[in-house]
C-alpha cells in the first residue's frame, strides 16, 4: 500500500502477457513481474500459477489485510484517543480512521472472514463487522448500503457496502476501525500480518521461474534508463 507514500523520482518496471487471436493483439494479459522502486527501495513481485504474488524468495505480497479498504480522497479524521468530537464538541476517542470519499464509492472487506454484525443504529449509521480469525476484527460505519448479510463469509477484497453518510457524522465518509484481541489499533500504522508464503512443495520450481523474470526485469531496466540518457 503506497497511498499516502509515493514521492518524486519513484517508478514502476512491469513484464505482462499479450493476447492474440489469428495474429492480432486482442487484449493485455496477465502482469506476470512487477518493481516499483519507492524512495530508493525495491519491491518486486512475481505472479505464480495460483494467481498469488509472491516476492523473488516466495513471500507472500499480498498481507492479510488491506490498509485502506476504500479509494478515499483524503483522510478526515485520524485515529486519536482524545479527540473532540465535531459534532458533540466532547473530548471522546477516536478509534478508527476516517476515509473521505464520494457517496457511493464501494467499500471493500480489508480481510477474509465471517460477518459478525449487519444493522443500523443512529450513531453508527448502517454497518458491517467482520472477525477474521480468532484474534482480529474490523468495522465499517455510515454506509449507505450494506451488501452483506450477518452469517455471510467474505473474501478480501469482495464489496460488502458503500461509502454514504449515515449514522452521527458530518459528511460522507467510511469510519473504520481495526482491533486486536479486542483492542482498538490505529489501521495506518499497526503491522499487518502477511498473507500465506507458497507452498514448499512449489518452492523450486517457483524460484526457477522468479530468476528468470528478475532477469528480464534487469534488463527492461537497463534498457530503459539507457533511452533516457539519450
Amino acid at each position: 500500500d503506497f497511498g499516502l507514500g509515493i514521492r518524486q523520482g519513484d517508478y514502476f518496471n512491469i513484464i505482462y502477457e499479450k493476447k492474440f487471436l489469428d495474429g492480432v493483439e486482442v487484449k493485455m494479459g496477465n502482469i506476470i513481474a512487477a518493481e516499483f522502486v519507492n524512495r530508493g527501495k525495491s519491491y518486486r513481485a512475481i505472479r505464480h500459477n495460483d494467481g498469488e504474488y509472491y516476492s523473488p524468495e516466495g513471500r507472500n505480497m499480498r498481507k492479510a489485510f488491506l490498509r485502506a479498504p476504500v479509494n478515499f480522497k483524503y483522510i478526515s479524521s485520524s485515529f486519536n484517543p482524545r479527540r473532540l468530537h465535531p459534532v458533540t464538541g466532547r473530548v471522546t476517542a477516536h478509534n478508527g480512521i476516517d476515509y473521505a470519499a464520494k457517496r457511493g464509492t464501494p467499500v471493500q472487506a480489508s480481510g477474509s472472514g465471517t460477518v459478525i454484525a449487519s444493522s443500523y443504529n443512529r450513531y453508527n449509521g448502517n454497518y458491517v463487522f467482520i472477525k477474521h480469525g480468532e484474534k482480529y476484527v474490523t468495522k465499517y460505519l455510515h454506509l449507505t448500503k450494506k451488501y452483506v448479510r450477518k452469517g455471510a463469509r467474505v473474501k478480501q477484497g469482495q464489496k460488502i457496502g458503500t461509502v454514504g453518510s449515515t449514522g452521527r457524522v458530518t459528511g460522507a465518509h467510511l469510519h473504520y476501525e481495526f482491533l486486536v484481541n479486542g483492542v482498538h489499533h490505529n489501521p495506518r500504522t499497526i503491522k499487518l500480518p502477511k498473507a500465506q508464503s507458497i507452498a514448499r512443495k512449489e518452492k523450486r520450481k517457483f524460484l526457477s521461474i522468479a530468476k528468470a523474470r528478475i532477469e528480464q526485469l534487469d534488463t527492461n531496466k537497463r534498457i530503459m534508463l539507457a533511452a533516457n540518457q539519450e
